[in-house]
């Protein structure tokens, strides 16, 4: 009885001993980023090491080491100094002799860095709050700039005008002539921008899109204006063809 009640209480001291427990201290040792993995740490342990100039991905830092099962995987967690708070990770597997390079973790209020794919997933909308995202650039100009192809199924371009007034009764048509003698000068249509210009700053594609528009309905007015006057020339010309065959039957 007296050796069980010795137990019991030395059981409940080591359990108040490590409840009081408040860190874990390590012993200053700075790692060695050359060697292999579970090299310099026991299975199933966590070990902290010091990097100061020592091939780290920072000159200052401090590295967590988390060793699972023995040939297991095992992880680093770098901790960098002078880096804008960033949290880096590596790895190795099981039989993996080195390290997997460095990931920066995702970070709310630091950069987002990622060797593999960024995803983004959940329900709602995503969206960024300020500032200008760029895809295949480090120097955005607008809110979405893409330095390469764009592939989609659908693109909607908004925009606050329409070309529907070519149509009012008092649109007046651009002369034919004067549009000849414009286009043989500038070699571009009126109000659509020169080749030069859209190579200098690109395009609008609303806008274009909206002054093209305005051209066909003019060609097509322009269009149905001279098939009215094709229509009347043909009756003309069928009206004086009768009048000639009339002509040559009577001569007959």
């Amino acid at each position: 009885m007296k050796l069980k009640l010795t137990l019991f209480f030395n059981l409940v001291y080591s359990s108040f001993l490590f409840a009081q427990q408040e860190q874990l201290t390590f012993t200053h040792q700075n790692i060695d980023f050359s060697a292999a993995p579970r090299t310099s740490i026991n299975p199933m342990s966590i070990k902290l090491w010091d990097n100061y100039n020592n091939g780290g991905p920072t000159s200052f830092g401090t590295v967590m080491e988390i060793y699972g099962l023995s040939s297991h995987q095992t992880g680093q967690l770098y901790f960098g100094g002078w880096d804008n708070s960033k949290i880096r990770y590596r790895e190795a597997f099981y039989a993996q002799g080195s390290w997997s390079d460095w990931m920066t973790l995702l970070d709310s209020k630091n950069n987002v860095e990622s060797s593999g794919k960024l995803m983004i997933t959940g329900q709602g909308n995503h969206y960024i709050t300020g500032g200008n995202f760029g895809i295949g650039t480090i120097n955005p100009q607008d809110k979405l700039t893409v330095a390469g192809k764009i592939g989609a199924q659908e693109i909607k371009v908004s925009t606050n005008a329409g070309a529907d007034f070519v149509f009012e009764p008092g649109y007046k048509l651009p002369d034919l002539n004067e549009l000849e003698k414009f286009v043989k000068t500038n070699k571009h249509l009126p109000e659509i921008p020169t080749a030069k210009e859209m190579i200098e700053n690109g395009i609008n594609l609303g806008e274009l899109n909206v002054k093209l528009l305005q051209k066909v309905e003019e060609l097509t007015l322009h269009l149905i204006e001279k098939d009215k006057q094709m229509s009347a020339l043909q009756a003309v010309v069928e009206g004086q063809a009768k009048i000639l065959k009339d002509i040559q039957m009577k001569l007959k």
